[in-house]
């Protein structure tokens, strides 16, 4: 039920981001339609700005929500007392309105169709989180129920901002932002990488580390903190607080959880490392490992790089480049969430047989299973390939971008160009993946 409601829904959505994300890129590159000697009419054409809401709405709502929901149910619950036939009707609820959700903000923005949308979208991950503590696992391994229970918490938690937006027209434009930053902030940083780590710990981390807790308290600890560098120069007079206070609480807060992140990372390299029989077990997607180390290498930078912007003359210079600061969020979440996700959901679609695949597989002749596999296996490593390397090429390409523009220089390529070839590099190997995984062989 997972498989069919939450994994291949999730990996739709990653291609739709992706694609329009893509798209973008094409607008901006090449805005008179003349694209590679051909003319493209103008319905393919659409405002920019709203195709960008669209591009991030799906990027969030669709793909990382949806993947890492089901992610959570199928390693945070007692899977056998889950309410199915309830969880596919919010599942398929979810799919639905993040689909006319993307469609409203590629036509109209920010609209009262696209707001309703985004609310009720709200109100079912709500229900998402009350089906889950409902029949939350309560095994030894404290630190995935730790990380998985926070990761669902920090989930509801994070639409107080959406929340404060709708009841505060009247707000100043500081609280307004500082309402976004806030969504942002722990949407990304409680609801993604703590379930990350979750994950990390039920299915990486051996089990001579489940019972350490600390790292999770040290990112508890230090999410909300941490936002405070994010929210801009008023902040001292706005919380009426001295600004080597909001400072002090702003470094401590990212060093904080940037401790228990790296806390994090370190225990599954060495689990990883250690564990001869993972190193030696031979799997059909073997190459998706490639997906796991550039999650595990690329968040390195993105728990550290806080620490250093917590520091406003550092805080300030970066935000004078709104390509790093793009370049930022990518490796977050593309170089990192995305690989990760995507990693975790290759390997729990992997190990789950369809009904009848035994008898299927029985009766199958042995060469041509074996020639089926043998195809499944190139078209996946294929797409794995493709979607690293597209991946890095892209946040490689907007931090080089950013940091030229940070030195007044242009650089020596063109910008928008080179960003629609990664993207479509990076879409051809999502695009070849999915397509492996929806055709998999039965084992």
């Amino acid at each position: 039920m997972i498989k069919r409601w939450f994994y291949l829904p999730s990996l739709l959505f990653l291609l739709l981001a992706l694609l329009s994300g893509t798209w973008l890129r094409l607008q901006w590159s090449w805005p008179h339609r003349q694209v590679l000697g051909l003319e493209l009419p103008w319905a393919l054409f659409f405002r920019a700005e709203y195709l960008l809401h669209g591009h991030s709405h799906v990027a969030l709502l669709g793909w990382t929500f949806l993947g890492l929901a089901g992610l959570v149910l199928d390693a945070g619950t007692r899977r056998t007392r889950l309410p199915l036939r309830s969880l596919r009707v919010l599942a398929a609820l979810t799919i639905l309105v993040t689909t006319v959700l993307f469609i409203a903000f590629v036509r109209d923005g920010y609209a009262p169709l696209s707001i309703a949308l985004s609310t009720i979208h709200m109100l079912l991950a709500y229900v998402l989180a009350w089906i889950f503590f409902r029949h939350a696992r309560t095994d030894s391994n404290n630190g995935s129920n730790y990380f998985l229970e926070g990761a669902v918490f920090w989930m509801v938690m994070a639409t107080a901002g959406p929340w404060l937006l709708a009841a505060g027209r009247g707000l100043s434009p500081f609280w307004m932002d500082a309402a976004v930053q806030y969504y942002l902030h722990v949407f990304f940083n409680g609801w993604l990488l703590f379930g990350l780590a979750g994950l990390s710990f039920r299915y990486l981390v051996q089990p001579r580390y489940h019972q350490q807790a600390w790292p999770f308290w040290l990112m508890m600890a230090g999410l909300l903190p941490a936002l405070l560098p994010q929210l801009g120069p008023q902040t001292p007079e706005m919380l009426n607080l001295p600004g080597g206070v909001i400072t002090a609480a702003g470094m401590a807060g990212s060093v904080l959880f940037a401790a228990g992140g790296l806390a994090v990372v370190w225990f599954t390299f060495v689990s990883i490392r250690t564990d001869n029989r993972s190193r030696k077990k031979k799997t059909e997607l073997r190459a998706g490992e490639s997906l796991l180390w550039i999650g595990l290498s690329g968040s390195v930078p993105v728990l550290l790089l806080p620490v250093f912007m917590a520091w406003p003359p550092v805080h300030e210079l970066w935000s004078k480049s709104d390509f790093l600061t793009v370049g930022f969020i990518h490796l977050h979440l593309l170089a990192v969430v995305s690989t990760l996700l995507l990693y975790a959901v290759i390997q729990r679609m992997s190990s789950v047989n369809d009904p009848g695949s035994g008898r299927m597989a029985a009766d199958a002749d042995s060469r041509n299973t074996v020639i089926a596999k043998g195809r499944f296996r190139l078209l996946a490593r294929t797409g794995i390939t493709l979607f690293a390397s597209g991946s890095l090429a892209m946040v490689l390409v907007l931090i080089l971008t950013g940091l030229f523009q940070l030195s007044n220089s242009l650089p020596p390529y063109p910008v928008q160009n080179t960003l629609f070839y990664t993207g479509l590099l990076t879409l051809l190997g999502a695009t070849l993946l999915t397509a492996a995984l929806i055709l998999r062989p039965p084992k």
